[in-house]
């Protein structure tokens, strides 16, 4: 008598299976949930993974993802959505999920230069939902393995800690500096995951893997490289009106907020870094960086198609996740 198999969740849904080539036998398959322009996805097609689906809510984001990762199944979607989760596997196949929700909410540098608008609380309240809706839908599923990153401030450490106690023992995380992974800029960030993969990413953090703009970049344009923050802290308001912000900014001049080229870069973001020439204190010459260049600060292989649009490129850069971190993740459970 011919053996039953029981229906995929796509079959149920009524949605078409993911295209393109089926992994090998044993093949890890990744998942990526607010994709961007694929820097996770890359780290983990290095790393030996063959890449599935991609969603994002940005379609020019999706639009470079799937210039580069193009056999893998592509979804323009706002998360949180129920399709997404429909095209995670059932069938017992190893597959891996991984999670980026939106950070720009989180970042203290972004408040500094949007002067902490009234909505910020509404902002990360939303934020938030995403973060622990991005961890149910991961522990819920049958995926071999799962990450999420994403910045390391409070409101995201409650909820990553609120899974840990609803799923003792399957819940682990860290806050990371990615510099000690070999990204060279300062790039702080909070991973959590399988206690196997953030155990690894920990073990793997040394001072010896630092590497330095010089270490990426060997033609440095300037003798420094500055970032895109603005304005600096003058003093505390005395009197805060509807609004304002808790504090005084000033601007700051070209020579301020750089960093030797022999040392990691401040973090790439989604504003492009100058390249400045500092001579005898002063600031004599500077320019912006290339997205090729911001790229590889962010660890992207030299061959990987950017938007032509510049603007498009440095966004979609400064919100990736360092391929470098993604590969370092995933080549053991790839193996």
């Amino acid at each position: 008598m011919p053996s039953q198999q029981q229906p995929s969740l796509y079959e149920c849904l009524g949605v078409k299976c993911p295209a393109g080539e089926a992994a090998s036998p044993g093949q890890l398959e990744v998942y990526d949930f607010f994709a961007c322009a694929g820097g996770f996805s890359t780290g983990a097609a290095q790393a030996g993974c063959r890449v599935a689906y991609a969603c994002d809510a940005d379609p020019g984001a999706l639009e470079t993802h799937r210039r580069n990762h193009r056999r893998a199944q592509h979804e323009c979607l706002t998360l949180p959505n129920a399709r997404a989760v429909a095209r995670l596997p059932t069938d017992g196949r190893r597959f891996h999920v991984h999670c980026s929700p939106p950070c720009v909410k989180f970042s203290s540098m972004n408040r500094v230069n949007s002067f902490e608008r009234r909505t910020e609380a509404a902002d990360k309240a939303h934020a938030v939902d995403l973060v622990a809706w991005s961890l149910e839908t991961m522990l819920a599923s049958r995926c071999t393995s799962w990450s999420l990153e994403q910045v390391a401030c409070p409101e995201v450490i409650r909820a990553v800690e609120r899974a840990a106690r609803a799923h003792p023992g399957r819940v682990a995380w860290a806050k990371l500096d990615f510099s000690l992974l070999g990204v060279p800029q300062t790039r702080v960030r909070l991973v959590a995951g399988t206690p196997r993969l953030v155990t690894r990413l920990q073990r793997l953090c040394s001072k010896a893997r630092r590497r330095t703009v010089r270490d990426v970049l060997p033609r440095p344009r300037g003798t420094h490289v500055r970032h895109g923050q603005c304005f600096k802290v003058k003093r505390l308001r005395a009197r805060r009106g509807p609004g304002e912000s808790k504090y005084v900014y000033d601007r700051v001049g070209w020579a301020e907020n750089c960093r030797s080229v022999d040392r990691t870069a401040y973090t790439v973001r989604g504003h492009a870094h100058t390249w400045v020439t500092i001579r005898d204190g002063k600031a004599v010459d500077h320019s912006v960086l290339h997205p090729s260049e911001l790229a590889a600060l962010q660890t992207f292989p030299p061959n990987y198609k950017l938007p032509t649009r510049k603007r498009d490129a440095f966004a979609q850069v400064g919100n990736a996740v360092p391929p470098l971190v993604a590969k370092l993740l995933l080549e053991e459970e790839a193996a």
